[in-house]
């Protein structure tokens, strides 16, 4: 499962950043799409493993909580924040990217759990595989640091203005 998740969210963000590049749509755009787009599959889910009446008994169960209300809209604006800043940031710089800066946030958050939560033994199996995704996440930002480094600058249309004024 976990495979097929990194698959699927890998082709979500090489499709997010063709459509930009290809179409110049803004990450806002390609979230209301995105959206569109999910809904019938996610629809679908819903009615297929039976959770829809138990979703509704239980929203109107609760639903007279303030204390619920305020959880669940909180819970939405953080996921479209979540959502608008992954897909600016696959916009910005390439699936790959935002790809290894989920990975390393990741790492952040499970390194947190375990110092600050507690509850899971630290063994020497989980030390090794975030020192394996740490050292990854940063071998490959030096990689397209030194890339981006020597890759030759690209005039603005200012400066081509002025280069061709001076020539």
């Amino acid at each position: 499962m976990a495979l097929t998740s990194v698959f699927f969210q890998t082709m979500y963000l090489m499709l997010v950043e063709k459509s930009s590049a290809e179409d110049g749509l803004s990450s806002v755009e390609i979230m209301l799409y995105n959206a569109i787009l999910s809904l019938p599959f996610l629809l679908f889910l819903i009615i297929a493993t039976a959770e829809f009446p138990q979703s509704l008994f239980l929203l109107f169960e609760k639903a007279h909580s303030f204390t619920f209300f305020l959880i669940f809209i909180l819970s939405l604006v953080m996921g479209i924040v979540l959502n608008f800043t992954m897909f600016l940031c696959t916009i910005v710089n390439s699936a790959l990217t935002t790809t290894i800066v989920g990975v390393l946030k990741g790492v952040g958050s499970t390194t947190l759990g375990f110092l600050l939560l507690g509850g899971v033994e630290v063994h020497a199996l989980n030390v090794t595989g975030l020192i394996i995704n740490t050292i990854g996440g940063v071998w490959y930002s030096y990689a397209k640091y030194q890339q981006k480094r020597r890759a030759p600058k690209k005039l603005t249309s200012d400066e081509e203005a002025h280069y061709k004024e001076k020539n």
